[in-house]
């Protein structure tokens, strides 16, 4: 039952959540000795330190420890087949009782990593049974994204806390975590709460329709298994930042040029039946967009029949006849359903951001530049940056320019907070490169090149804050409605007096 304490004899895989990253590893080590038995550590991340450089002990346990980088979790693309075999290998060779604990910010490391987060909950329950431990999977609640912290709560079926080894109710076993349809995974939620409630026929579960469904970006993957007849469907990663690219479960990636099509075309159709999301787009308005110059409407209708099917081929890829439910036709209108719980890196982005702004205000600064830097490798490069000018400057409809230019300026102030953080820590190197990031996208980034001179000023360089402020002047020269920043020039002054 939910909530209730669970026998710690069978050996699995629990979940343990935390607030600070300093106490994360020391609070669930001892947990681990008072309800998992644990009598050695194998950890996975980094381990405190003592003063003359070894490792710290906790509750008289040493953890042994091992770093994610070289296990393979900021592999790109990550295997986590390889790390699986690699963990296996390295608890054959620990001794009975030992536990191994995970820090999960290594799915903040890489944009590989941040996508493929929930891949991990499989593996750490099947090296639980196969080895027979205890695997302890560290959620730091204040600096993983909601994303992770829900794929968390449905991939383990327990929860580590102080009252003990607490039962999880909203585990999913991983046939319903990964191929589940929806229906299936609240048919098995509501079993737990009363058999009663559990229905007797599974077809009824699985052909049940899903739909559009207009918070999809908010959802995750709900695959449904594979039924002869029927569409398999398979979580993508959506990535809109710079190139938009579309990559499959298996790792292949969307080509958007099919013969017969144009390419172009295809893919600006996707982006923008994204943005609309559930509530779609109609047909006069994607051919207007389209073929503005067409001759007539019905000329632009035919040639966006020939263009979402061509769509529809680009998504199916080799697999044919599955991907039709994917660009679904809603009277007049056009829907695009991509898989349940599908990831795109704006939605992760955008938590980053959010998330790192509470840190930096509560003035927890190592988990706000752990957040920045996560948020940091997601933007590369402007929103459908390879989408034509000629769709995306389109002033009716606005379905990109206004949303390009209030991601690319939360990008600048990830690069403004890290920047400022990383001078306050003397990390003088890493301060300037935030800045100029920032520059190379707008070289009159004013907090750069005022966060630059600072940083100048904190190495004594008086050189290069004169270098800096005539970059300045000079990318002023170019455009004449900008005015100088006086505050700028007062720094300047004040730095160089």
């Amino acid at each position: 039952m939910a909530g209730e304490k669970i026998p710690t004899s069978p050996f699995q895989s629990v979940a343990f959540f935390g607030a600070k990253q300093s106490e994360l590893l020391r609070n669930s080590v001892r947990l681990a000795k008072a309800h998992l038995g644990a009598t050695g550590i194998l950890h996975v991340g980094p381990v405190a330190q003592t003063r003359s450089g070894r490792k710290a002990r906790i509750d008289g346990l040493q953890p042994e420890q091992m770093s994610a980088e070289e296990l393979g979790f900021e592999r790109v693309p990550i295997s986590f087949s390889q790390v699986e075999k690699d963990l296996a290998e390295r608890l054959a060779a620990t001794s009975k009782g030992t536990v191994l604990t995970v820090d999960m910010g290594w799915g903040l490391q890489t944009a590989s990593a941040t996508a493929n987060f929930e891949g991990w909950m499989a593996v750490a329950q099947d090296l639980a049974a196969m080895r027979g431990c205890h695997i302890v999977s560290l959620y730091n609640r204040s600096l993983l994204i909601d994303e992770h912290l829900l794929a968390a709560l449905r991939g383990h079926p327990a929860v580590l806390a102080p009252e003990g080894v607490m039962a999880n109710p909203h585990w999913l076993p991983p046939q319903l975590n990964d191929k589940g349809t929806l229906r299936e995974q609240v048919n098995f939620w509501l079993g737990g709460i009363a058999p009663s409630l559990v229905r007797e026929n599974p077809n009824a579960d699985r052909h049940a329709a899903e739909g559009a469904d207009p918070m999809w970006l908010l959802n995750r993957r709900a695959e449904e298994p594979t039924i002869p007849g029927e569409n398999t469907r398979e979580r993508w990663k959506i990535r809109c930042f710079g190139r938009l690219r579309v990559y499959r479960a298996d790792g292949s990636q969307v080509e958007w040029a099919v013969p017969g099509g144009a390419t172009m075309k295809t893919k600006t159709l996707f982006a923008y039946l994204l943005q609309q999301g559930g509530k779609g787009a109609r047909a006069d308005d994607l051919g207007d967009l389209l073929w503005p110059d067409a001759e007539s409407a019905e000329a632009a209708r035919n040639r966006l029949y020939h263009t979402v099917r061509s769509l529809r081929q680009a998504l199916e890829g080799a697999r044919h006849g599955k991907a039709g439910g994917y660009i679904l036709r809603d009277g007049s209108s056009y829907v695009l359903v991509p898989p349940e719980r599908s990831w795109l890196d704006i939605s992760a982005f955008e938590q980053l951001c959010r998330q790192s702004q509470s840190h930096i205000k509560a003035g927890d600064l190592d988990e706000a530049l752990v957040c920045l830097r996560a948020a940091d490798r997601l933007y590369t490069g402007d929103l459908f940056e390879d989408i034509p000018s000629e769709y995306v400057d389109d002033q009716e409809r606005d379905w990109c320019w206004t949303r390009r230019y209030w991601l690319r300026d939360m990008y600048l102030k990830v690069q403004r907070d890290a920047a400022r953080i990383c001078r306050g820590r003397a990390d003088y190197s890493a301060a300037l490169s935030h800045c100029q990031e920032a520059l190379k996208i707008d070289p009159l980034a004013e907090f750069a090149h005022e966060e630059a001179m600072r940083t100048f000023a904190a190495q004594g360089r008086r050189e290069a804050i004169e270098r800096q402020y005539a970059l300045y002047t000079k990318s002023l020269s170019r455009f004449d409605d900008r005015p100088r920043n006086e505050d700028l020039a007062k720094l300047f002054k004040s730095l160089t007096s």
